[in-house]
């Protein structure tokens, strides 16, 4: 019994190599230059013709030297980016009206509101269960320290802007991480 006769499909019909196909026809000489390209470059050949500008290179660095291998990475639930305001006075406000985003992971909610001031922003938010330690607000070239309030609060102010991360330390279990944002 054939692949074909499985309802198996291969996608053998997908791949396309230089030279005659199976019809009779002429294979497109561009094609044949596209697959050429394509197969250099998975065979690791010339490097990409345009590298990450430098700083880029330097901020990823950065903020992968922040991370912390055993967190747990919560997901993203919700983002008051994905619900954009439709009227117009809103469309013109989005740039300077706070973010407002819920994570979620390992049994812990994570509520946080980014503003942004100039060159600065503040990060107001709210954790439950209140289990959590401490928190850490994570920037490619820094991180601050933050202890939650007895309801589960806690703010930062005058971080620089750019990508951060809030990373959550708790009693029991592993540590939370959310996903890098930029803002």
């Amino acid at each position: 019994m054939t692949a074909e006769d499985q309802g198996i499909d291969n996608h053998r019909s997908s791949v396309r190599r230089a030279g005659p196909r199976a019809s009779g026809f002429a294979h497109d000489p561009w094609e044949a230059t596209l697959d050429d390209r394509m197969a250099e470059a998975l065979r690791g050949g010339s490097p990409p013709d345009d590298p990450a500008p430098a700083d880029i290179r330097a901020t990823a660095r950065a903020a992968f030297a922040t991370r912390a291998d055993d967190a747990v990475i919560a997901e993203v639930v919700t983002d008051s980016l994905d619900d954009p305001a439709t009227d117009l006075r809103a469309m013109s406000d989005l740039a300077t009206s706070p973010r407002y985003l819920r994570f979620h992971a390992a049994g812990l909610t994570v509520r946080v509101e980014i503003t942004v001031r100039d060159d600065h922003r503040d990060i107001v938010g709210r954790v439950s269960p209140t289990d959590v330690t401490d928190i850490h607000i994570r920037w490619p070239r820094g991180t601050t320290r933050h202890n939650l309030d007895e309801s589960g609060t806690f703010a930062a102010r005058s971080l620089p802007r750019g990508p951060v991360s809030i990373l959550l330390r708790r009693k029991d279990g592993p540590p939370v991480s959310t996903p890098w944002m930029a803002y």
